[in-house]
């Protein structure tokens, strides 16, 4: 059972990376109602930013982990995935009247991004050895 989802991850992890660019973008740009999970968070949006942000990352690191010598696709894809988040932030402030584009937003993907790169290689020797 194990080897089927591990086959299916492999082979659809591409499309899952498209997967979530595209719903970061619609959850960014979109009106989404005001939700309370009942955590009492000083910043959690940014925490939520972070986490977006994060499996945004290592997403499109696991799609992409056996095709590019994989330092300089990390450096590659902290610059790609920071300019994106720049970019939905200043699309946030530019094109809604419901969203405002926040500096520390774009810093807590940053941060999201940094932890990815950093968790991955972790991620991928426990990945290769459990499974």
């Amino acid at each position: 059972m194990l080897q089927r989802i591990k086959t299916l991850l492999e082979r659809n992890a591409f499309i899952i990376a498209i997967f979530n660019t595209v719903l970061i973008a619609v959850l960014s740009l979109g009106s989404l109602p005001k939700i309370d999970l009942g955590l009492h968070i000083h910043s959690k949006d940014k925490y939520l930013h972070a986490l977006a942000y994060f499996t945004l990352a290592f997403v499109w690191l696991f799609a992409f982990r056996n095709h590019f010598h994989i330092n300089k696709f990390k450096f590659s894809l902290l610059i790609l995935l920071t300019i994106y988040g720049i970019i939905l932030e200043g699309m946030q402030g530019g094109l809604t009247s419901y969203r405002t584009a926040d500096m520390y937003d774009a810093l807590a993907n940053f941060i999201g991004i940094l932890l990815a790169l950093i968790l991955f290689k972790k991620f991928i020797f426990w990945y290769n050895k459990t499974w």
